[in-house]
């Protein structure tokens, strides 16, 4: 019984996790449009991508998937990115810090203000914090 209702509570917090992502390259090409996990769609807008490719270098594009997302921790006002290497490098290029240690509430606020449709957060159901990841995703 336990198991069932974790089950579906999992699938309800889960729900709009994006099932697809697309490179800054694509987005900016117009797929705008990512699939959230709930079969409903997200739209990234136009101006927001323009606005990251303006700080992204162009090399980056094709590799830098979005939306970023970050997972807050259980830790007070600590959050992480569940992403690989090049979106780490993308978001501490916009936030002008090294943000593989992970994030706190200031930087969340500077990224929703500035990038809000391409930010997704979600709550972290464990401590990731030491978490050894192969491949940066949680």
């Amino acid at each position: 019984m336990i198991d069932k209702i974790f089950e579906i509570g999992l699938k309800n917090f889960l729900s709009f996790y994006p099932q697809d992502f697309v490179s800054i390259r694509e987005a900016l090409d117009g797929k705008l449009n990512i699939r959230l996990s709930d079969g409903y769609s997200h739209l990234l807008k136009k101006e927001e991508v323009e606005k990251i490719s303006h700080y992204i270098p162009l090399y980056l594009w094709s590799l830098v998937r979005i939306p970023f997302v970050i997972l807050k921790t259980m830790e007070p006002g600590e959050y992480i990115v569940n992403g690989s290497e090049w979106e780490i490098k993308a978001l501490s290029i916009l936030l002008n810090k090294d943000v593989s240690k992970g994030l706190r509430t200031g930087d969340i606020e500077k990224l929703i203000k500035e990038y809000k449709s391409l930010i997704i957060i979600t709550l972290s159901p464990i401590n990731l914090a030491n978490e050894d990841e192969e491949n940066g995703y949680y």
